[in-house]
């Protein structure tokens, strides 16, 4: 059975107050699975804001939001005083332990603070004012982050995360020994600690910086040559070298690429 959740946030100021305030409002829902014994899948992305998601002991997935909005008690033009404005709404949807989470087309922030159980796969994403973070959850993870950082801590499972201008931090307690794994940045470090017993084929590349790394590991550079001559004529060649790696006798590969950061690749 789909079950719908939606919910509009108001933010209210009383006359009283000082003509400049920050107000927030916090809302908390219960989002029961149709499964609770299986493992589930949420998705969610914002426009501005944070997300964070928490593993819990509980069945059931809540959401609860943290929303700012700056009021003034300017007059209109018939004279009447400002008291508060609407916030943005969201909608929740579950059908089989799959929970969606939208958020409604406004510009101010808000922020979400998710608790799901500890077998839940993640596709988070987010834009402008808001970093990402997951505590203690298992499963397969997609997350990107235009402008804020994105930060993981004692996951398992795999990760595919991409943060265009910030660092991505990752801690594995477990990983999918089969399946592969990328991680990629323009303008941040690469920050990734795995179990020591992990087996991975490395593939990494930085422009303008280092690859660090405290595992025994074979590696090697390599390098590819692209030729190309467009119809004006114009003769192109493109170089793009990495540096290759095998931890503990290699599996599935991990990629690692940034242009203007460190790749860390360290030993739990």
């Amino acid at each position: 059975m789909k079950k719908i959740f939606q919910l509009s946030i108001c933010l209210i100021l009383a006359i009283s107050l000082p003509s400049s305030i920050f107000a927030q409002t916090d809302e908390k829902l219960i989002i029961p699975l149709s499964n609770p014994n299986e493992p589930g899948f949420l998705m969610i992305k914002l426009l501005y804001g944070s997300i964070t998601v928490n593993a819990h002991s509980d069945k059931d997935v809540v959401v609860e939001t943290r929303s700012k909005s700056k009021s003034s008690r300017s007059t209109t033009k018939d004279g009447l005083k400002k008291i508060g404005s609407s916030g943005s709404g969201f909608s929740i949807e579950e059908y089989n332990n799959k929970v969606s989470i939208k958020a409604g087309a406004s510009n101010k922030k808000m922020d979400f603070i998710i608790y799901v159980p500890k077998n839940f796969s993640l596709k988070l994403g987010a834009v402008n004012n808001g970093n990402i973070e997951v505590n203690g959850v298992h499963g397969d993870m997609e997350i990107s982050n235009t402008n804020g950082a994105i930060t993981l801590n004692n996951i398992g499972g795999s990760v595919i995360a991409d943060a265009l201008n910030r660092n991505i931090v990752v801690s594995f307690d477990a990983v999918d020994g089969n399946a592969p794994m990328a991680f990629t940045s323009l303008n941040g470090n690469l920050d990734v600690t795995f179990p020591s017993s992990v087996k991975a084929d490395i593939k990494a590349r930085t422009e303008n910086g280092n690859v660090y790394t405290d595992f025994e590991m074979s590696q090697r550079l390599t390098s590819s040559v692209k030729e190309n001559k467009n119809s004006n004529g114009v003769y192109k060649v493109n170089v793009d070298k990495w540096i290759l790696g095998q931890i503990n006798a290699g599996g599935p590969e991990m990629l690692f690429k940034t242009l203007n950061g460190n790749v860390y690749i360290r030993k739990k």
